[in-house]
């Protein structure tokens, strides 16, 4: 079980470039990657991309890549005079007509490189890239394990709160019997008071009885309950992207959590299953950290 915060570094000298790969992740519901990269560079940030996807499923996931050539004799500097001119011109337009103070400088220019862009004269684009993706994976791999080592952690936090939603769910267990019996003999009692009759029918009183203490029994609820406690963490312990699943499954329990709360009249039910729907929004909250 991986979590979807992650943090992975690499860096590697090659014989003409430097390259580093940052990477760092937070919750997110889908998979969404952000590559900065500099432009000397950009043909190759689908590949990026697409390495990344094979790896993660879910986050919001940043990337950052510094890319910088050690040989600087043989290096030319490609310009976007194009892109420039259209910087140039929305900044006068904003300096005329809102009065903000023009401040593009070359150290600026330089800094930005998307219009100005380093360029190897004997350009070999593709063994670059083959290079940047193994910088990449390794990258990754670290990543992958700091993100394994945080689902250690939550699953850990997940077993404990397991561990007390099964004892509440015993305890309504328990109770539930109790909680008929009393239930049936109010009801007995009331329907006594009502006839004030000694001709009672008791075959019918009984099947009234039954019908209503069949709608007040929480069995049903109970054995679900219990079946989906226990494929919570099963599903844990599973390899892979679990996320999703832990999220269908955390509804299905407050479902049934809250079918119990409402069924049931007897107060000691009722305390322990406001305690249950505690825990398993505790479980909702942290099941929002699982890839």
């Amino acid at each position: 079980m991986n979590s979807m915060t992650g943090y992975g570094l690499f860096e590697k000298r090659c014989e003409d470039f430097y390259i580093k790969v940052e990477m760092k992740s937070v919750n997110n519901r889908y998979l969404d990657i952000n590559v900065r990269m500099p432009g000397s560079i950009m043909y190759a940030e689908e590949a990026v991309k697409s390495f990344i996807k094979s790896k993660i499923k879910r986050g919001k996931v940043d990337v950052f890549i510094n890319f910088e050539y050690l040989d600087s004799s043989q290096v030319e500097i490609d310009i976007d005079y194009e892109l420039l001119n259209k910087y140039i011109i929305i900044s006068k337009e904003l300096e005329e007509k809102l009065g903000v103070a023009s401040d593009i400088s070359f150290s600026k220019l330089m800094r930005d490189s998307n219009i100005i862009k380093p360029q190897k004269a004997e350009f070999d684009g593709d063994y670059i890239k083959e290079e940047l993706l193994k910088v990449l994976d390794e990258a990754a791999n670290e990543f992958v394990k700091s993100r394994s080592f945080e689902g250690e952690k939550i699953k850990e936090d997940f077993q404990i709160k397991l561990e007390e939603v099964k004892r509440l769910t015993d305890f309504i267990e328990d109770r539930a019997p109790i909680s008929l019996k009393e239930n049936e003999n109010r009801l007995r009692e009331r329907v006594a008071e009502f006839l004030q009759s000694s001709e009672i029918n008791e075959d019918r009183i009984l099947t009234e009885i039954a019908i209503m203490l069949d709608k007040l029994s929480i069995d049903e609820e109970i054995t679900r309950l219990k079946i989906h406690t226990h494929n919570f963490n099963d599903i844990i312990n599973q390899e892979g992207p679990i996320g999703r699943k832990l999220d269908f499954l955390i509804q299905e329990m407050n479902r049934e959590s809250n079918t119990i709360g409402s069924k049931s009249n007897d107060i000691e039910i009722t305390s322990a299953v406001v305690m249950l729907k505690s825990e398993i929004e505790k479980l909702r909250e942290q099941a929002q950290n699982v890839e």
